[in-house]
């Protein structure tokens, strides 16, 4: 459950196919490193909508939908308000090491606005993305 949770706050979700992508690393720690799509940041209403990936170091084993599910990779959208700096999770995929959707969160357009950690890659997505777009 924790992991889920850890899954969820950090992405990132399915992604709409981008013409291009352009992964820039934001984090990583023991178990993953984390990636931002800098092609895929959109400004939106009042917040910015980021493409995020984490990439684990093994492939994990979580229980969703009632039954195991095996992957190791996340994709997912996040939208962040740089001048708010909170976040929130509005799809997840999980991958699997042939990297195909092995399960889906689906579109979550009513997930909770929730601080964004100091020190974390959350953290450095926000700054990276908002500096881009000059939100801060």
């Amino acid at each position: 459950m924790r992991l889920i949770a850890g899954i969820v706050l950090l992405f990132t979700w399915s992604v709409p196919a981008a013409v291009a992508e352009s992964w820039v690393e934001v984090g990583a720690d023991t178990e993953a490193t984390f990636y931002v799509d800098v092609d895929s940041i959109v400004f939106v209403k009042d917040s910015l909508r980021i493409t995020k990936r984490g990439i684990y170091t093994h492939v994990l084993t979580d229980k969703l939908g009632g039954k195991p599910t095996v992957f190791k990779e996340t994709r997912g959208v996040v939208e962040m308000d740089c001048k708010l700096r909170v976040h929130r999770v509005i799809r997840i995929d999980m991958l699997d090491q042939h990297g195909e959707v092995v399960w889906s969160s689906g579109d979550m357009p009513r997930q909770l606005w929730l601080s964004v950690k100091s020190n974390s890659h959350a953290e450095t997505t926000l700054e990276m993305a908002c500096a881009r777009f000059h939100q801060t």
